[in-house]
């Protein structure tokens, strides 16, 4: 596996070497998430809309051998609440993750289609239940204990448009992330019959970028 991320360090490493159109920047995002858990074996639940949701980004664009100027690399720190809800109960997640997206892009006038694929690795801060069953929302934060997952794996894909006004660019993505990581180990409570658990999120979302150097 070392020998593997190594070798695909350098192929990387070369790349940016040979690059001769470069175009570094950094911005915030923030988003509108569509959240929810894939079950199987299937459990009445429903997914639920949070908004905070934000991201500070390095964002740098590339060709390759001065042939293929579609090419770009993502990275930084987002805050994202994810959950759903389960008949009276809704469990909501402050996830911590660092995206690695390879962000494909086709310029035209002043914009750029974008299309996006990548993977994230993120740590489940809280967990916050809000209990509506007395008409009124009671809200309270649940301790994970030693069978819930904090750590989280996924991927990424999606796309969207960016709207170049150098030295600003505002971008509009839908951004797809779904997870490789149980919340919990599928046999929690000593279950007979495992449970797993896929959170899921749709990030509809707005960012604004300043070019913070070009080549």
């Amino acid at each position: 596996m070392k020998k593997l991320l190594a070798a695909i360090f350098l192929v990387l490493f070369a790349i940016s070497l040979n690059a001769q159109n470069r175009e570094h920047l950094t911005g915030v995002k923030w988003g509108f998430n569509l959240s929810n858990v894939s079950f199987t074996p299937e459990v009445a639940h429903e997914g639920i809309r949070t908004t905070r949701n934000y991201s500070v980004l390095y964002t740098y664009y590339h060709d390759i051998w001065e042939k293929s100027p579609y090419f770009g690399f993502q990275t930084g720190v987002s805050l994202n609440e994810t959950g759903y809800r389960m008949a009276d109960s809704e469990y909501r997640t402050e996830l911590y993750s660092v995206p690695l997206v390879s962000q494909f892009h086709v310029n035209f006038w002043r914009m750029r289609v974008l299309l996006n694929l990548g993977a994230y690795g993120g740590y489940r801060n809280t967990l916050t239940l809000t209990d509506y069953s007395s008409g009124e929302p009671v809200k309270q934060q649940i301790q994970f204990d030693d069978e819930d997952y904090r750590l989280e794996f996924g991927f990424i894909a999606g796309g969207g448009l960016a709207f170049v006004l150098r030295p600003f660019e505002l971008h509009l993505e839908a951004n797809y992330n779904y997870s490789l990581t149980h919340l919990s180990d599928p046999r929690k409570g000593g279950a007979t019959r495992p449970t797993y658990s896929y959170p899921n999120n749709l990030v509809l979302s707005a960012a604004l970028y300043f070019h913070i150097f070009d080549k």
